[in-house]
């Protein structure tokens, strides 16, 4: 199927500035076909010279070629011109030369459209398989050429590496989101844990302490019934002996000399401090366990009662 016929007209009315360009172009590397005429204050006109005449005009002196003031002769130098006004600039050409240059301007197109996109021409060697795979690719799509097949193929190439960066960008996200959550909840648990053993250390305080108030009463009463029982014992001996003689008087009270009460009082102490000392070592491995202490820790080997330091007994 042939393209179909563009008028001059037609031509000029797209891509309009590459065109000017194209033409500037011609102008320097073809300067005995087509010339550029620049007046001040008037559009540039490029003017074709006629290709049936081209030969004899190759040794014509520039000087002589038409300007603008002598335009009027340029109907009769180039017979059969067509030409159109940009909003820029002019073309006069001959239908001859017009052909030429619309095929000169798709390869000058091709390689300014790749200098544009940085491109460069590589030449490769594809199989059958490859090559029919990009051409129904092309047709599938409707794509102009293979270029574009691979630029189409390159950029859905992309597209789905920028769709799983994304993904995994996501992914990490999540994942660094779930870690400070975590974080977050085992710190939660280790405060709560915290307060936990603070309430345990406060509790087996509490016990220490009432076992050995406990242990304290415990041994003012024992020393109470001590004495009211010894003097009821008192008592039922004399009321037995009935009158003694002074001798017995004070055997009697010698069993109850402050001497002999002191030494039952001090024998007596260091039972209460031995309580108290093994009520501590019993509750120490629970506080210590709580606390994160070695449970083997042991406290120094003396204790202190109410009035004195004894030595700790095993």
């Amino acid at each position: 199927m042939t393209r179909p016929y563009l008028t001059l007209e037609q031509w000029l009315s797209t891509d309009t500035e590459r065109k000017r360009k194209f033409l500037d172009q011609e102008t320097k590397l073809r300067p005995n076909q087509i010339r550029k005429i620049t007046t001040s204050g008037s559009k540039d006109r490029y003017l074709s010279i006629n290709h049936s005449q081209t030969k004899s005009n190759d040794n014509q002196n520039p000087s002589s070629l038409p300007n603008q003031s002598n335009s009027a002769s340029i109907d009769q130098l180039f017979p059969n011109t067509v030409k159109f006004d940009t909003e820029h600039f002019s073309l006069e050409t001959s239908p001859e030369h017009f052909e030429i240059l619309k095929k000169r301007f798709r390869l000058f197109k091709y390689n300014y459209t790749n200098k544009e996109a940085n491109r460069i021409s590589k030449q490769i060697t594809l199989d059958q398989k490859t090559l029919k795979e990009l051409e129904r690719i092309t047709d599938k799509y409707k794509l102009k050429s293979l270029q574009n097949c691979l630029d189409f193929l390159i950029d859905k190439h992309n597209f789905k590496l920028t769709e799983k960066d994304k993904v995994i960008s996501k992914l990490k996200k999540e994942q660094n989101s779930n870690h400070d959550s975590n974080l977050r909840q085992e710190l939660k648990l280790k405060d709560e844990k915290i307060i936990e053993l603070e309430k345990e250390l406060v509790r087996q305080k509490n016990t220490i302490q009432e076992n050995m108030s406990k242990s304290a009463k415990e041994f003012e009463q024992y020393l109470v019934d001590l004495a009211v029982s010894r003097t009821i014992e008192l008592e039922k001996i004399k009321a037995f002996l009935g009158e003694i003689n002074e001798a017995d008087q004070q055997s009697i009270n010698q069993t109850l000399a402050r001497e002999a009460l002191s030494e039952i009082e001090t024998q007596l102490r260091n039972e209460c401090a031995k309580q108290k000392q093994f009520l501590t070592i019993k509750n120490q491995p629970n506080t210590n366990y709580a606390l994160g202490f070695d449970q083997h820790h042991q406290y120094g080997n003396t204790v202190q009662n109410d009035d004195e330091v004894v030595p700790a007994q095993t």
